[in-house]
């Protein structure tokens, strides 16, 4: 026995919806029936989606929606025929009011063209608002004339408040990055601040270790010779080295009480002539009128009378206790040149030459010979004390340094502790050479630039490429071929800020001496007046007969001797 399930009117109506898309399909209804088959069927469509759809005529006024926008509307389909957004829940929204949803309906119907993606806030006639995503696009007759528009949204709430919250989110982060950033930021800073102090502290602490080695070396030079002639030699030595200057001259008070010009140093192109000291009436100078009556330092801008065409005068006393020695005194053809700096470095040279001066004085009583051997004791005591107390701490450091695993702190402590001393012995090298300044002479050019470089290695940190090779000059070429390369250096160290050397020594012929560094370079047209290194360089290379080629820019500065056979 076979049983049959009842029918319930959803299943009735669907079948009557079947029959009827099927005998509409098949041309079975016509007329008013097709006309009614085809509404009936839309309306199933439309109320089946589950986005909204609605449709307006050009005054932006219903003309039909389908259930899913009824049910936003809160209005029955047939009730919502001839009414806006005016009418609707939503139209007092303080952002998407009645006019955001009309202006949008006139954009479309004018253009003509349809907008996708309308992102907008609806309140729903339950009171829920609710977030949605509209699409508009025009209506057209048979014609093509725009007659209305067809709207659809779906809700879009979840999408939209996950959005917010993820850009809530972003937002957040974004405002921690920033945060994080300026704490980074303030502690660069302070680091920078840190490494600028410390930047400043080791310049100044360079720079006043050059100036002690300086003053030092000055005091070892004038101190290795009674001799007056040699002293003031070596006192304007210390002045040119300490105190840039166009003129530098030492005044020598007689037993007299008269002022003897006892040696200057003028500078290229500073003095026309030489000066005669029965030219000159010492004690009318204007730095030494102030001198006599004020303990000094003194600068005087624009001088009334000088040595030279000085616009700027530096001039200190030399005393040893009461008794006068003399003056040193510095010229410069730039106005406001000298400072206090200056002043300080004259006055600390005038302490030292003046003690050296009435030294060398009363040594004039002492025989040749008692002067030569204190200064050859001098030196040997250097030699067999300070030297080889230097020599066996740089041989300790090596030895040292072996026993240490490279990479450590103490590897880069100890290797640090090696240059300086191997530094160091190169300066007492030098020392020992300006103590025994005949023995320049002999010693090969190759040793004596070797000794030059140890010692910049020693004082500041560069990497340093060297191929020196040997060779037999006359003295006065292996003199001149020191001191330029010595002048070079002594540039390339103060003024270059260059963190690479390479020095070359080729025999040739010709021989060739090579100094190149990688710091900032500079405009030989715009040195200063008063640095007069590279004027001095150029006249040791003219008195040997030699080519001098500097040449400079962003990449470094090259000196090139080149001494022909």
């Amino acid at each position: 026995m076979s049983s049959t399930t009842p029918s319930t009117p959803a299943s009735n109506r669907s079948n009557e919806v079947r029959d009827m898309y099927a005998a509409l399909l098949q041309g079975e209804l016509s007329g008013e029936e097709a006309l009614a088959a085809s509404e009936q069927m839309l309306k199933i469509l439309m109320d089946s989606m589950s986005n909204a759809v609605f449709w307006k005529d050009l005054n932006s006024q219903f003309v039909g929606c389908n259930q899913a926008f009824s049910d936003f509307a809160g209005f029955e389909p047939a009730l919502l025929l001839g009414k806006s957004d005016r009418d609707m829940p939503w139209a007092d929204d303080n952002e998407f009011s009645s006019d955001w949803f009309i202006d949008w309906d006139k954009a479309v119907m004018e253009s003509g063209e349809p907008r996708f993606g309308i992102l907008e806030r609806l309140r729903r006639a339950d009171g829920v608002v609710t977030w949605i995503e509209t699409n508009k696009v025009p209506l057209r007759d048979l014609n093509g004339e725009v007659i209305g528009l067809l709207g659809a949204f779906k809700d879009v709430t979840d999408v939209h408040l996950a959005q917010e919250e993820l850009k809530r989110t972003l937002d957040d982060l974004d405002a921690r990055v920033q945060r994080r950033t300026a704490e980074i930021e303030r502690a660069n800073e302070a680091l920078r601040r840190e490494v600028d102090d410390r930047i400043r502290s080791q310049a100044q602490e360079r720079q006043q270790r050059t100036y002690a080695e300086t003053l030092r070396d000055t005091a070892a030079s004038m101190s290795q010779t009674f001799d007056l002639e040699s002293v003031t030699e070596q006192a304007l030595g210390g002045v040119e080295r300490l105190v840039s200057n166009d003129l530098a001259a030492i005044l020598l008070a007689t037993a007299e009480g008269t002022l003897d010009l006892s040696r200057h140093l003028a500078g290229f192109g500073y003095l026309d002539v030489e000066i005669e000291a029965d030219a000159v009436s010492l004690e009318e100078l204007t730095v030494v009128q102030r001198l006599a009556g004020e303990a000094g330092p003194v600068i005087i801008d624009h001088p009334p009378s000088a040595l030279g065409p000085a616009r700027c005068v530096l001039g200190a006393r030399m005393r040893v206790a009461d008794q006068l020695v003399g003056y040193l005194i510095v010229e410069s053809a730039t106005p406001g040149f000298y400072n206090a700096d200056h002043a300080e470095r004259l006055a600390a040279v005038a302490d030292q030459a003046g003690a050296v001066l009435s030294n060398a004085r009363l040594a004039q009583r002492v025989s040749e010979l008692a002067a030569a051997e204190e200064r050859q004791r001098l030196a040997r005591d250097l030699h067999d004390a300070v030297n080889q107390s230097l020599w066996t701490a740089a041989l300790s450091a090596e030895s040292l340094l072996n026993d240490i695993e490279e990479g450590s702190d103490m590897h880069q402590r100890v290797d640090r502790l090696r240059q300086l001393t191997r530094g160091a012995l190169s300066e007492m090298r030098e020392l020992l050479l300006e103590l025994r300044p005949a023995e320049l002479a002999e010693v090969q050019l190759r040793d004596l630039i070797e000794h030059l470089v140890n010692a910049l290695e020693g004082r500041r940190r560069i990497d340093v490429t060297v191929d020196l090779q040997g060779v037999k000059l006359e003295p006065a070429v292996n003199i001149a071929l020191y001191r330029i390369a010595q002048q070079a250096l002594s540039n390339m160290a103060q003024h270059s800020n260059a963190t690479a050397l390479d020095v070359r020594l080729h025999t040739g012929p010709p021989v060739v001496l090579r100094v190149a560094d990688n710091g900032d370079g500079f405009d030989e047209n715009e040195v200063p007046s008063g640095h007069l290194g590279l004027q001095i360089m150029r006249e040791r290379a003219e008195a040997i007969g030699a080519e001098l080629v500097i040449e400079s820019g962003d990449d470094g500065t090259t000196v090139t001797v080149t001494v022909a056979p």
